[in-house]
């Protein structure tokens, strides 16, 4: 320990004085800091980064523990827990088996098991088992930092090809593991110090493979309830099946694919893929017009819902249907008579925001034949206004709502002599850093919108961040819960993004600085793009729905 000291401010505790060398978790106990077995305290920010307790402070330094209740937190407590998984998955099941993080599912990570012999319910709870022994062994998670062609070597000779490519292809000179039993990982963040911390946590069988569940971070002392989401497993499902015709299921292969001059072929079948998928779902709306002619379109924030809607019509259009396009934007009430959020604010994502009766009209009166008179919402006034167009549906016409609330049946079950077609689409992004850390869909879908925002509308990075977290509550309250409702979904995430992505938001991001709030956020951020390689976007369709956050797209918006 060194003997010169250093001063902390701690947040809730005030300043302290202690030795330079001292760790997060020796300041911790320290201080007494307040925390259970089920919502344990699991790292810190220090200085606006994120880091574990088993880092040392040697300078003067601000510091705020982090425990299972704060997202970040939970991010540390999850990536840990996936790292206790695949140890106790290779001590029952062999090196030979794959067992591979794919997406969310049910309030948990589904991973997908590849294997000669089936993953049964035997199994499972024998995982499960050997996971809970490893927690009650308390086994340190090994911090390690050697170079690179020593990590190489070492994921060379366990097979983890997913993290060799990883490391391959945007590795430096020095890189960071940590070491669980015989699993290495490639770190992407801090884990927690023991298998003791992971108290938390259960095994679900879902074939072909199984689903890790964990708390939450409003509930963090609790265990969710498994709910099977049998449409959002199917969209998956697909994209798994693209995948493996693109072979490319992670950011090592896809940084591969880059190198070896194949991003041009791979860009173009991904688009296919889009495409082709978009004409299925036109060809379903023509077959089901004579029953419906009302398609509800919904979706969160930056999935491409606009031009979705775009490349829908021209399928449409190809099957001798002339669709129109409404958006429930135009619906709202007057902004004095909307409903307000626990702030005080306008709650723009509230269903009652809208003009519920009115809509209910209008669409009864287009299956009915009647010509209506589509309003325009001023959102400087707050005001909905008289425009300029009206509509008429015709014998070959559909009409497509669209709106964040599409799938609601509160909203769909206006139409009262027809039943509705509901389209839900996201970016469900099923590419991977490798095996154990998965990429967020709400991560893609936040760097998408960073980049519209701020070359297309005038914001900034830190205002985008600052705005999210509000944009995330109203997706998880208005959006998510309907996502089954669905006849149709589209996974409008794109294979090749983030490698283009990566070159617009880079800058903007380095510009936040570091006394700023987010500042935090950047920096994850930038961690995360820092694991692609970046390439142009010359190649990108003008069709593309990339387009509507890079620019250049031949739709007009």
């Amino acid at each position: 320990m060194e003997t010169r000291s250093i001063r902390i401010e701690v947040e809730d505790f005030g300043s302290v004085e202690i030795p330079a060398g001292t760790s997060l978790l020796e300041l911790k106990e320290k201080l007494e800091v307040s925390d259970t077995p089920l919502c344990p305290v699991v790292g810190g920010l220090c200085n606006s980064r994120i880091m574990g307790l088993e880092y040392r402070l040697r300078r003067d330094a601000r510091v705020r523990f982090l425990s299972t209740d704060h997202f970040m937190g939970a991010d540390i407590y999850r990536r840990s827990l996936s790292l206790l998984l695949l140890a106790a998955f290779i001590d029952v099941i062999g090196q030979d088996a794959r067992l591979k993080i794919e997406h969310a599912l049910g309030r948990g990570y589904y991973y997908g098991y590849s294997n000669r012999k089936p993953l049964d319910d035997g199994a499972v709870a024998e995982i499960e088992a050997k996971m809970r022994a490893l927690v009650e062994e308390d086994l340190p998670f090994e911090k390690m930092e050697i170079e690179e062609e020593d990590a190489l070597d070492l994921f060379e000779e366990s097979g983890a090809w997913d993290r060799y490519n990883l490391l391959r292809y945007t590795g430096g000179p020095k890189t960071v593991l940590y070491r669980l039993c015989c699993c290495l990982n490639l770190a992407q963040g801090p884990l927690v110090p023991s298998t003791g911390y992971l108290k938390l946590f259960s095994l679900v069988r879902y074939p072909p493979g199984l689903v890790l569940l964990f708390p939450s971070v409003d509930k963090p002392g609790e265990m969710p309830v498994f709910r099977k989401q049998r449409k959002l497993f199917q969209i998956y499902s697909e994209q798994r099946e693209w995948f493996d015709l693109l072979d490319v299921d992670s950011a090592g292969k896809l940084n591969r694919a880059v190198v070896r001059g194949k991003i041009k072929n791979l860009i173009w079948l991904s688009e296919g893929l889009h495409e082709k998928k978009i004409a299925s779902i036109a060809d379903s709306i023509a077959r089901g017009r004579s029953k419906s002619r009302v398609v509800f379109l919904a979706g969160p924030s930056s999935s491409g819902k606009t031009t979705f809607a775009k490349r829908l019509t021209i399928q449409l259009l190809a099957n001798g249907i002339s669709p129109e396009v409404v958006s429930l934007d135009n619906y709202y009430l007057p902004r004095e008579d909307m409903p307000k959020n626990e702030k005080g604010e306008t709650d723009f994502d509230s269903l009652h925001a809208l003009d519920l009766g009115l809509i209910a009209e209008h669409l009864n009166d287009l299956i009915e034949g009647k010509r209506i008179e589509i309003p325009r919402y001023n959102f400087k006034n707050g005001m909905r206004e008289q425009s300029e167009r009206s509509l008429r549906l015709g014998k070959d016409q559909v009409v497509v709502v669209e709106g964040i609330h599409g799938m609601n049946r509160a909203l769909t079950g206006l139409v009262e002599k027809e039943k509705p077609l509901k389209i839900y689409i996201s970016a469900l992004t099923q590419l991977n850093l490798d095996d154990i850390n998965r990429i967020p869909t709400t991560t893609v879908r936040l760097l998408r919108r960073i980049v519209r925002d701020f070359y297309f509308r005038s914001f900034s990075a830190r205002q985008a961040l600052v705005k999210w977290p509000l944009v995330r509550a109203g997706e998880e309250k208005n959006i998510f819960p309907y996502q089954e409702e669905a006849d149709a979904m589209f996974n409008s995430s794109l294979v090749y993004e983030m490698s283009v992505l990566k070159g617009y938001v880079e800058p903007i991001l380095l510009d936040i600085d570091e006394d700023d709030p987010v500042y935090t956020n950047a920096r994850l951020l930038l961690h995360f793009t820092s694991n692609f390689l970046h390439i142009s976007a010359e190649w990108v369709p003008y069709t593309s729905i990339l387009r509507e956050f890079i620019g250049g797209s031949g739709f007009h918006y």
